[in-house]
């Protein structure tokens, strides 16, 4: 696949994920809930050309995508539709979730299309199995964290007034997705566990050491403790409802820090592989 053409399919990936988005939104706001399905079979279609231009570059450049912010995010945004739609397809009721997790698809992806997306090769330090693992169990561990989260802002909308209630009634009740919450924090606990782990033995193949305190590790640290005191909070002092729900909220912003700011703010051995757009 040539870029030109790899850039076309990728619009229509950002059109469809937008179109999704917006039409969540408005069914939400005007209690249009025959608005739900279609957004959710437009946040769907999506995902085709996402994973055809994906694949399309993988056999252009000759590895997995996880060189340069264009690669990363566009990853982790299908990582994240696609977590939602097994989601939905084990559990039907939490379509209406889209409301939160589809414009946040929408804005990752439109911020990687923002960076440069030229072909950047494979250096003999990146040729390894371990930087596989690593990167692998990253994208499993934001796209828990991210789910999770649309899950808490979800019951914290219905908590807030009847008429939100009224218009997610058609979602589990609150319990469930409490406890539908916690199970994708603690799953993107432990999957963050073990990129941090990957990540340390292909540094120490690459660089010669397992740990260094660059940016990108300690703030990948950073979140772990984070959230493992959110889970903490709610296997030893039984944090339940809105207390844990705005816990997974406050989560997120230190995650999203971790995965984009510390490459802007700070230099890291890791910013050659994040190219950010400037």
């Amino acid at each position: 696949m040539s870029p030109s053409t790899e850039i076309v399919i990728m619009w229509a990936t950002v059109t469809a994920y937008a179109l999704s988005a917006v039409l969540f939104i408005v069914g939400f706001i005007f209690a249009r809930p025959r608005l739900v399905p279609v957004a959710f079979g437009l946040g769907i279609l999506g995902i085709v050309p996402h994973v055809a231009a994906i694949a399309g570059r993988w056999a252009r450049v000759g590895h997995a995508p996880f060189l340069g912010f264009y690669e990363v995010i566009s990853t982790y945004a299908l990582v994240g539709v696609a977590a939602y739609a097994l989601l939905v397809w084990r559990k039907p009721q939490l379509r209406p979730a889209g409301l939160v997790l589809m414009p946040i698809a929408f804005l990752g992806l439109g911020a990687a299309m923002m960076a440069p997306s030229s072909d950047m090769p494979m250096t003999a330090g990146l040729a390894s199995y371990w930087l596989g693992i690593h990167v692998a169990f990253a994208k499993l561990s934001y796209g828990s964290f991210i789910t999770g989260f649309g899950l808490a802002v979800v019951y914290l909308l219905r908590e807030r007034s009847p008429r939100w209630e009224r218009r997610l009634m058609r979602l589990p009740d609150q319990e469930s997705i409490d406890q539908l919450g916690f199970r994708f924090s603690a799953a993107g606990l432990v999957f963050l566990g073990i990129m941090i782990v990957a990540g340390a033995i292909w540094a120490n193949e690459s660089w010669g050491r397992y740990w260094g305190w660059d940016p990108i590790e300690t703030w990948s640290l950073v979140s772990w403790i984070v959230y493992a005191a959110i889970v903490h909070l709610r296997l030893t002092f039984g944090w339940r409802g809105r207390r844990f729900q705005w816990a997974l909220v406050a989560g997120l912003p230190v995650l999203l820090f971790a995965m984009v700011g510390v490459v802007i703010i700070y230099e890291s051995i890791h910013g050659a592989y994040l190219v950010i757009p400037k």
